[in-house]
């Protein structure tokens, strides 16, 4: 009866197979929101749960993470853990899918983050006593004339700032040719991002000190990042091949480096390959080479 019970508990999540969700897609700067991420595996079945860390989220910081939690029966084993998000920039975000092995994957989610809005003035103070209406039988003649001109100096006033303000925007404007409140977008090429990106993990050591499983998941996510803000196609969301697939009017000496990098990674992260000390660095300068063979450069920049 009780491995009965237990059958029926593990129903729901061995329909919806692998997930992962939001308690909210909307949330306020600085509020706190919840992602579940669950997957069903057959006993034997050979995965990598993913090791959340700020990299993958981008702007978005992980304030706290549950262990994970393991649910068993005779052929199925449930899979899930917890992470609470929070953001201190307004914007949407995206949290790309996690996969699992290479039949499952979660889908892509995204989360809108706005600012805190006033939308109405009841934080003002008002006063509860009688109002005055400015009549004789509330003020006398000399009082409500003394209210009337000190009303007409603060429009006055007001007006004369705003007056202010407008010349000086025109001022301003005339002298610069263009709208001064109107930002200029710095634009940073891929390749310079993704370069400074290798360094970094470079100088991590990560290879060295055993950790080759996180070097290798960092190597993909860098170059899968490249490629999509170098070819505009999510390349995050892509398998190995279907990346190749996209890139065939690459050339073929580039499409082979960048194959060997990312199968070397997809082997490392689903335990299907070994790697040595002198493989890292052969993977690192491939990444380099990669990047340095496919860059645009616009403007002139240069690395």
């Amino acid at each position: 009866m009780k491995k009965y019970l237990i059958t029926l508990i593990l129903i729901p999540s061995i329909c919806f197979c692998q997930k992962a969700n939001l308690d909210t897609n909307y949330m306020l700067i600085g509020d706190h929101v919840e992602l579940t991420v669950s997957s069903n595996f057959k006993t034997n079945e050979k995965y990598t749960w993913p090791l959340f860390t700020d990299s993958i989220f981008k702007k978005l910081e992980i304030l706290q993470t549950s262990k994970i939690s393991e649910i068993k029966s005779d052929s199925i084993n449930n899979i899930s853990q917890k992470i609470i998000l929070t953001c201190f920039d307004s914007g949407v975000y995206y949290i790309p899918s996690f996969v699992f092995n290479e039949t499952k994957k979660t889908d892509s989610l995204k989360l809108e983050v706005e600012t805190i809005k006033i939308t109405d003035s009841n934080n003002f103070a008002y006063d509860i006593t009688k109002t005055l209406i400015g009549t004789s039988d509330d003020y006398t003649e000399k009082e409500i004339l003394e209210r009337r001109k000190k009303r007409l100096i603060i429009i006055g006033f007001i007006l004369g700032i705003i007056l202010l303000a407008f010349l000086v925007y025109i001022l301003i404007k005339k002298i610069k040719k263009e709208p001064i409140f109107e930002k200029k977008k710095i634009f940073i090429p891929a390749h310079v991002l993704a370069l400074k990106k290798l360094k970094k993990l470079k100088k991590s050591k990560l290879s060295e000190k055993g950790e080759v499983k996180e070097f290798y998941s960092k190597i993909s996510l860098i170059i899968r990042e490249y490629i999509e803000n170098r070819y505009q196609f999510n390349a995050l969301e892509l398998p190995t091949s279907e990346i190749i697939t996209k890139l065939k009017n690459e050339s073929r000496e580039n499409i082979q480096i960048l194959e060997n990098i990312l199968r070397k990674a997809d082997n490392i992260k689903y335990a299907k390959g070994l790697s040595h000390s002198e493989e890292n660095k052969l993977t690192m300068n491939k990444s380099i080479d990669f990047i340095l063979k496919t860059k645009v450069e616009k403007n002139g920049d240069n690395i």
